[in-house]
């Protein structure tokens, strides 16, 4: 059974967000019109370990500054796999995802 965020609202991370969390694993969860006023629409992850998604979807989320539907900074290595972002914006930068200072970055459709 899939995971859904809806309307979820914050400063960073409008849905999640993880700090020091270790690895993240997430499977058949979406985020739909989630909003954080400053970083990570939908999910925001920050000095955590790996980050793998498998068929996340993030829709019509919405950051104040970078990464509309996810914002990712001094992780692991992020894989997104099957994941889709229709219809995020960000303030500045990655409208969809925002990635910094991470390990290796896979995306698969």
């Amino acid at each position: 059974e899939a995971l859904h965020f809806v309307d979820g609202i914050g400063d960073r991370g409008g849905a999640v967000l993880a700090k020091g969390a270790g690895d993240i694993a997430m499977k058949d969860v979406s985020f739909t019109g989630c909003e954080a006023s400053t970083r990570g629409g939908g999910m925001y992850v920050i000095s955590s370990g790996d980050v793998s998604l498998e068929g996340a979807s993030f829709s019509e989320c919405t950051a104040g500054s970078e990464g509309g539907g996810m914002y990712v900074f001094e992780n692991g290595d992020v894989s997104l796999d099957g994941a889709s972002f229709s219809e995020c914006t960000a303030g500045t930068y990655g409208g969809g995802m925002y990635m910094r200072n991470s390990g290796d970055v896979s995306l698969e459709g």
